[in-house]
């Protein structure tokens, strides 16, 4: 059994091109905003969204931090205006814009080749279930996942380890976070393994199994982790504790390393 982030792993959503303008939109009309300049709305509009969510993450409530239509709504509303628009459905309806949802390299080719070689593949995301599920529909890919894992489903969110947990028989998981994903990976005691679609030419150059041991490698880590506003409040974060089993650039090479260190384990 393998797991995937989905949101910059599998797909890109349409949240910044199409939702967060949608919600944007909605706030400018709020009593608190009317009237000013649009760009001055939507900034004072984004600082409120981020002082809501701030104020979740230092109380610690890592489910409630991914139920977007509660926190757009308690937002609008401390704006004086109504609630927000439905999240969910505006999710399926970007679904059918053309463009605003796709499947990012290397994917259909790497699950079709986990799947050939046996593996069950589950997703495990910190996206709510309304917000993903209409996405993978959407895209095709609905098929090749047994579960879709999610805080209000799992009572939990990555990086805690009880999110991992709660699949029986998980043996690698494969995300884009070096907080969410590969702390909480390696803390579930899973194969990390770490999607970094920017990685720099001379570890990309390298191949797959090699890329980890590389003199740089740490460096590197650090380096992302140190632009991370996540290790804020995740202070266990550390480079060692977020340090992957190995590091690809998609999909495809995910499936590789999987199936060539996990055949014996299908």
């Amino acid at each position: 059994m393998v797991s995937f982030d989905l949101d910059g792993v599998i797909m890109r959503n349409a949240w910044n091109e199409g939702i967060e303008p949608r919600i944007l939109e909605h706030l400018r009309k709020s009593p608190a905003l009317l009237g000013l300049h649009p760009d001055e709305a939507d900034r004072r509009g984004r600082l409120a969204i981020r002082e809501e969510w701030g104020r979740l993450a230092t109380g610690r409530e890592w489910v409630a931090l991914y139920d977007w239509d509660t926190i757009y709504t308690s937002v609008s509303r401390s704006l004086g205006g109504e609630p927000a628009p439905d999240v969910a459905g505006l999710v399926k309806f970007f679904c059918g814009v053309e463009g605003m949802v796709r499947l990012l390299p290397g994917t259909h080719t790497g699950l079709e080749r986990l799947q050939d070689d046996g593996f069950s593949i589950v997703a495990i995301t910190n996206g709510y279930y309304k917000y993903q599920w209409p996405v993978l529909s959407a895209l095709g890919v609905d098929g090749f996942f047994d579960r879709v894992v999610t805080p209000d489903t799992a009572s939990y969110a990555k990086p805690d380890a009880r999110i991992f947990a709660s699949v029986p028989g998980l043996r690698a998981h494969v995300g884009d976070s070096l907080v969410w994903d590969m702390l909480g990976a390696n803390q579930a005691g899973v194969v990390a393994v770490w999607l970094d679609a920017e990685l720099p030419g001379d570890l990309r150059a390298l191949p797959i199994e090699q890329r980890t041991s590389h003199d740089s490698f740490p460096h590197h880590v650090v380096a992302v982790l140190e632009k991370t506003i996540w290790r804020r409040y995740h202070p266990e974060a550390t480079p060692e504790a977020c340090t992957p089993d190995a590091v690809v650039v998609n999909v495809d090479e995910a499936a590789e390393i999987l199936s060539a260190r996990l055949a014996t384990q299908v």
